[in-house]
């Protein structure tokens, strides 16, 4: 943002010269981070401020107001609410919020500085406090309608005076190719400019940013479109990514990017280039949710679940994996619909990474006025949330970070609707998305017209809930959801007490996924009876359920020596067919092939992922280099090769497998 607003006025606006200096970019005690800045006036400070840092960004606005009492202080970005009455009383620091674009209203700011003039009720897209204290809007903000400058390019002598110090390829970058979203999602604030025409950046700009970027040896790119793909140029900008990529010896490494929900040939164009080149191995789903009743409650029905879908059957037949983004706690959804939403996945044979995150009330999102809140009836409880699977255990919760308002509860659900939701999301991420007992449940879908969503109903109300060892489990996730509701100092993760050196705590579907894997044979010898009990089935069901326990990758496996295992029916053929195939798409029963053996020759995971220049890596695979420890260091090891990024069968699964005797044409 620094780079932003300083370009704009130095190259667009021009006129007085103003001293800028370095912004402020880590997170530390902010005393701390002003002491470079010892002695130096500020007369005006900016800051950018999300729900992270809110806290952080108000205890720097005091000292630097405590220290220089006339420094005018305004803040933007998505945090501050600029609806609540008593904000300027609560921050008695700041002296202005910005809302929407910045360049323009930050540089008339400094115009009224200049002139010795604070009174900014005259500058629109501020709100200022009026003579009660209260926030006054002086207006709509003015947005520029051209971005004709790179402020990466500007700017560089900066940037470059900071990556002296860093190892290349160590550090990210945000890439903007336009503003502006038409769609109203009552959960989202993309930027404040929801609801709103988009807002081309000149492609010479774009292309300015994309050379600088590969340049710098850049890792990630975090592109900050809405909608990349809206645009019919999109198409070029990605050519122009892969392009730079291609001449900057594989820089940026990676890029990730929302895509546009209602053009999908345009994004499975753009996601085929970028699985092509390896700058982007896994397409992300952004559904929410599968139920257009509850996508109508958050304001979500404009956007066809179907088209997204479209694009991911496409994308699964090129070879690349899918991320399923949903949101846990929607009002509207109840925990019938949440089931079905898990399951439509499934049938429509998506089954890997279903990415759950709880449904956050962002001050100015639609979900936070108070017609949504009243209408809803909306319960929430404010925790700091640590949105990676892991924890480090000896981390405590900064006071300097701010928690979310995360809903867990309305007219549509209560509190311990959401603990079994969180529940089925833990054991459908845990069991399924990790392949443990994925193929059971696809075989028994597509053989057997067992419909996905009455299986796992069996399993977690079923199995898990009367089976001695897996009910311990279950009644182990409950209580810790039960806890994470009543204590604001939890965040959503578990203390995995069976390795005491594990030094990490791990979300529930991760610790429940290490706990099945360490009781294995036991796990499966009940869920093998399970099965044949349950679904009344032969012996086929039975040598189902030991080909899906002798493929996963477990601590005992060793890459030097591989894997091998009988079998009597080619079940490694029947999978490849079964890969992406809808529900409905029934499949017959696998080629009997009594006396053979499978052979698995698997050295790392990996999703593999048809490239330009052949099959590739996936970005999250990593060697299963585990083969010289032992004990606990051989788990620990096994945990961060496999458990601790991205859940799937192809992760989590053995892969490179054989059947010998090859069966006949």
């Amino acid at each position: 943002m620094w780079a932003t607003l300083k370009t704009y006025r130095e190259r667009v606006v021009g006129g007085v010269l103003h001293t800028w200096l370095d912004p402020i970019w880590r997170h530390g005690d902010p005393i701390d981070l002003l002491e470079p800045r010892s002695g130096q006036t500020i007369d005006v400070l900016g800051l950018s401020c999300y729900t992270w840092n809110w806290r952080l960004q108000c205890a720097i606005a005091a000292e630097v107001k405590r220290l220089n009492p006339e420094c005018f202080v305004v803040v933007g970005g998505p945090e501050p609410d600029y609806k609540d009455p008593e904000f300027f009383h609560l921050n008695p620091a700041i002296d202005a919020i910005a809302v929407k674009d910045g360049e323009i209203t930050f540089s008339a700011i400094l115009d009224k500085l200049e002139v010795g003039e604070r009174d900014m009720g005259d500058v629109p897209g501020l709100y200022v406090p009026d003579a009660s204290g209260r926030p006054a809007s002086t207006g709509e903000a003015i947005q520029p309608a051209t971005f004709p400058f790179s402020p990466y390019v500007e700017q560089s002598a900066y940037y470059d005076s900071i990556l002296a110090g860093l190892e290349p390829g160590s550090y990210d970058v945000i890439l903007e190719t336009n503003r502006g979203c038409p769609y109203g999602c009552s959960f989202c604030d993309w930027g404040s400019n929801t609801m709103s025409k988009i807002r081309k950046f000149e492609i010479d700009r774009v292309h300015a940013d994309i050379d600088w970027i590969s340049r710098h040896s850049v890792n990630i790119v975090m592109l900050a479109d809405a909608n990349f793909g809206i645009l019919p140029r999109d198409v070029e900008i990605a050519d122009a990514l892969n392009q730079a990529r291609s001449a900057a010896a594989g820089f940026p490494r990676h890029i990730f990017w929302s895509a546009a929900k209602n053009h999908p040939e345009r994004v499975v164009s753009i996601a085929q280039r970028f699985a092509g080149s390896g700058i982007s191995t896994v397409h992300a789903l952004s559904i929410q949710h599968t139920r257009s009743e509850v996508l109508a409650a958050t304001a979500r029905s404009n956007i066809s679940a179907e088209r997204q879908v479209e694009v991911c059957r496409s994308m699964m037949e090129f070879g690349v994996p899918i991320e399923v983004q949903l949101i846990l706690g929607i009002p509207g959804d109840t925990l019938e619909l949440w089931q079905s939403c898990l399951a439509d996945l499934m049938e429509w044979g998506i089954h890997e990474d279903y990415l759950i995150q709880s449904y956050r009330l962002l001050p100015n999102a639609p979900a936070a006025s108070v017609d949504f809140v009243d209408t809803w009836k909306v319960d929430t409880v404010e925790r700091t949330m640590f949105d990676y699977l892991v924890r480090d255990e000896s981390a405590r919760i900064n006071l300097l970070e701010k928690p979310d308002r995360i809903v867990v509860g309305c007219t549509s659900f209560d509190r311990a609707d959401w603990i079994r939701m969180a529940l089925w999301g833990a054991v459908v991420k845990g069991l399924h998305n990790t392949g443990f007992v994925q193929h059971i449940a696809v075989y028994l879908r597509l053989t057997h017209n067992v419909p996905y969503v009455d299986f796992y109903r069996q399993l977690i109300d079923g199995l898990m809930t009367n089976d001695p060892l897996l009910a311990g489990l279950r009644a182990e996730i409950i209580e810790h959801y039960e806890r994470f509701l009543a204590d604001p100092d939890l965040s959503d993760h578990m203390r995995l007490d069976s390795i005491g050196t594990f030094g990490y705590m791990l979300h529930p579907s991760r610790w429940l996924y290490v706990r099945v894997c360490q009781e294995v044979d036991d796990v499966f010898a009940r869920i093998g009876d399970w099965v044949e009990s349950t679904f009344l089935l032969d012996s086929v069901t039975r040598g189902l359920v030991e080909y899906q326990r002798q493929i996963i990758v477990l601590p005992s496996y060793d890459r030097e020596r591989g894997h091998e295992f009988s079998v009597d029916v080619d079940w490694p053929s029947y999978f490849a067919a079964a890969r992406g195939r809808e529900g409905f798409d029934s499949l017959g029963e696998p080629v009997p092939t009594p006396g053979a053996v499978v052979r698995a020759t698997d050295r790392r995971s990996s999703e593999r992922v048809i490239r330009a220049d052949g099959p590739g890596e996936g970005y999250y695979g990593k060697p299963f280099d585990w083969d010289s420890l032992a004990g606990e260091e051989r788990w620990i090891r096994w945990i961060e090769q496999t458990v601790m990024d991205r859940a799937s069968s192809q992760l989590n699964n053995l892969c490179d497998l054989r059947l010998f005797p090859e069966p006949s044409a």
